[in-house]
């Protein structure tokens, strides 16, 4: 395209009433949009939450080893840590579904250490 197209069907005058139009519909369209209110504050609701800071520590030593080795793979220490309290039976079949369903590999003989410590330090007996 070439200048004389704009010369012969448009004048410059038309072009800046165009810009002008077009700006002032915009400047319209941002002074009349509406603010989001911030949310209302619930009266009845609970504290906030505040999580804890950091990973918490698992006890050191040869009973957490068979921890650290094979659940930290997939899980936080947290994650293990808030984890509810079930009994031995809970635990074993807990264990035997992270390696059946999951694919966990956790050798057999392993098993009876991770089921006693998670008795030991998340269980209910």
């Amino acid at each position: 395209m070439n200048l004389r197209y704009f010369q012969r069907g448009t004048s410059c005058r038309g072009i800046l009433r165009a810009v002008v139009a077009l700006t002032g519909a915009l400047v319209l369209a941002a002074a009349t949009a509406t603010v989001p209110e911030s949310p209302k504050v619930n009266a009845h609701a609970a504290d906030p939450w505040v999580l804890p800071v950091g990973e918490p520590a698992l006890p050191e030593g040869d009973p957490a080893a068979p921890i650290r080795r094979h659940c930290a793979l997939c899980h936080s220490f947290d994650y293990i840590s808030t984890q509810p309290r079930l009994s031995r039976t809970g635990w074993t079949a807990s264990v035997d579904k992270m390696r059946t369903k999951y694919g966990a590999p956790i050798p057999t003989n392993d098993v009876p250490a991770l089921v006693n410590f998670l008795v030991k330090h998340h269980g209910k007996e």
